[in-house]
């Protein structure tokens, strides 16, 4: 029963059940994999690009949704394990946010994901668009990770 949860699965439970989530499913941007709380496995489509995947995996700790931002992992769905280095996303903005070289590559470098905010505290007067705030939500957070891997300056793998 939804009263017998925690109120940040309550939040989490009515976002995915949103509009705004259910058309980036029915619209083919993303797909939620599993959920086993407070990590869920998602998958976000990218532009077709020669010999890179049509889609990156992304395993995220929703713990505290939404006063806390969510975190991704750059994650393989098939291996079950972190994204290889050589398997990220490449690109100006893309390459930038899916970087190894920052936390062992286990958060994406963005103002909408929580490992980063807590590193930057400038980013969200830098960054308001793009800053996580308790009234995000999911589907903002896949949305702009959608966004980079569909804009032009993504390369592919």
């Amino acid at each position: 029963m939804a009263l017998d949860l925690a109120p940040d699965q309550r939040a989490l439970r009515a976002a995915l059940n949103s509009a705004a989530f259910r058309g980036g499913v029915d619209g083919g941007r993303w797909r939620q994999i599993d959920l086993d709380w407070p990590i869920g496995n998602f998958a976000v489509s990218a532009a077709g690009r020669p010999d890179s995947p049509s889609e990156y995996g992304l395993r995220i700790d929703l713990s505290g949704y939404p006063q806390q931002a969510p975190t991704a992992t750059p994650w393989d769905l098939g291996l079950n394990a972190l994204l290889a280095p050589d398997r990220r996303p490449k690109g100006d903005r893309v390459g930038w946010v899916f970087r190894t070289d920052w936390k062992d590559g286990r958060a994406l470098y963005a103002p909408w994901d929580r490992v980063a905010l807590k590193g930057h505290s400038d980013w969200p007067n830098q960054h308001p668009g793009d800053a996580w705030h308790p009234g995000r939500d999911i589907a903002f957070f896949l949305g702009r990770v959608h966004e980079l891997l569909n804009a032009d300056d993504y390369t592919g793998i």
